[in-house]
C-alpha cells in the first residue's frame, strides 16, 4: 500500500501556488521504496544520510529531469511525483545530469564535445596562405592564384577599410560599422544593390 504524504504549499510567484512534500517524507517514502543504496545504475552504494556537504551528500534525484517534464507538459505534481523521484549521492546525481532515462532505465551515453582542446581545433584549420595573407590582401573581386580565396573577411574585407571620418558605410567599412553602431548592409544585400544599380 503507497505511502501517504502529507504536503505543505509552496509560493513561486504571486498567481500561481505549487504543492510539495517536505524533503523529510520524500526521502522517507523513497527509502521505504527502494531501501539505502545509491539508485544510479552502476553506483548502488549504501548511502550515509549523516553526510550533509561533499559529493557522498543524499540528493534527490528527478529520474525524469524537470525540463523534459515541463516541455511534455507534466503538471508540477508530476514532476515532483514520488514515482519520478531517486535518492543518489551528490556526485552520481551530478553524473546524470540532464540526461533523459531510456525506457529499460539505462542511461544515454554524454554527448562528447567535438573538439576538447585548442590546439585539435587548431589541427584542422587550413594552413596559412602567405601570398594573399588568407585573403586579407587581395582587392576588391580578386582571388588567390595560391590558395583561390577571394577577399577576406567576406563581411569587413581589408580593402574596404577606411577611418570613421572618410567612411560611407555601405561600400566601405570603419570600426562604427563593424560593431554595429552604424547600420550596414549585408554583403549580398550590397552586390544586389550593386548590381541593381542601387546607391
Amino acid at each position: 500500500m503507497a505511502k501517504t504524504i502529507d504536503v505543505i504549499e509552496e509560493e513561486t510567484t504571486e498567481s500561481t501556488r505549487h504543492r510539495k512534500a517536505p524533503r523529510a517524507e520524500l526521502v522517507a517514502a523513497l527509502v521505504e521504496r527502494d531501501g539505502t543504496k545509491c539508485m544510479f545504475p552502476g553506483c548502488g552504494s549504501e548511502l550515509d544520510f549523516s553526510v550533509t556537504k561533499g559529493p557522498n551528500e543524499v540528493t534527490l534525484d528527478h529520474w525524469i529531469p524537470q525540463w523534459f517534464g515541463k516541455d511534455e507538459g507534466w503538471s508540477w505534481d508530476e514532476i515532483w511525483a514520488v514515482s519520478n523521484l531517486k535518492l543518489m549521492h551528490k556526485k552520481c546525481n551530478a553524473k546524470k545530469g540532464e540526461r533523459v532515462p531510456n525506457e529499460d532505465g539505462t542511461l544515454p551515453e554524454r554527448v562528447t564535445r567535438e573538439f576538447r582542446y585548442r590546439r585539435q581545433k587548431r589541427a584542422t584549420r587550413p594552413e596559412l596562405c602567405h601570398v594573399c595573407d588568407n585573403g586579407r590582401k587581395l582587392g576588391p573581386n580578386e582571388v588567390c592564384a595560391s590558395c583561390s580565396s577571394g577577399p577576406q573577411p567576406e563581411r569587413f574585407p581589408r580593402w574596404a577599410k577606411a577611418k570613421s571620418t572618410e567612411c560611407d558605410h555601405e561600400l566601405f567599412w570603419c570600426w562604427a560599422c563593424s560593431i554595429g553602431i552604424v547600420e550596414r548592409a549585408g554583403a549580398t544585400e550590397m552586390i544586389i544593390l550593386n548590381g541593381e544599380g542601387g546607391e
